[in-house]
């Protein structure tokens, strides 16, 4: 089965519609795992894997790239080059490595419950 651009399209408008609402900058648990959506906020790791619940398997990773501008013809690619996810973790691992994730990503709450 092949991953086209839309169906990333899709995804990422359905995972941001159960996000953007639960969007804060503080009031978490100390050290609370928290996920940084860009200039909306954040949303605890809790709320971010329960959105992805009903998404594919390669729907989070997919998000996480397309959300930090990585073209959706380059997710697809690394999607459809291989079934384990390897590529696109890959991919994921040397973007962070590189500095370029800047829009989403995982990171925790501070002693005082902010970010």
């Amino acid at each position: 089965m092949k991953i086209y651009a839309d169906e990333i399209k899709a995804m990422v408008e359905r995972v941001d519609a159960k996000l953007a609402p639960l969007c804060d900058y503080g009031g978490f648990k100390p050290y609370e795992g928290i996920y940084r959506l860009g200039d909306w906020g954040y949303v605890t790791e809790t709320e971010y894997n329960k959105a992805f619940e009903s998404e594919a398997g390669w729907a989070q990773d997919a998000y996480i790239l397309d959300s930090n501008g990585v073209s959706r013809a380059t997710i697809c690619h690394l999607i459809n080059e291989d079934d384990d996810g390897k590529a696109i973790s890959d991919y994921i691992n040397e973007c962070f490595d590189n500095d370029q994730m800047d829009n989403v990503f995982y990171t925790e709450a501070t002693e005082d419950g902010e970010c």
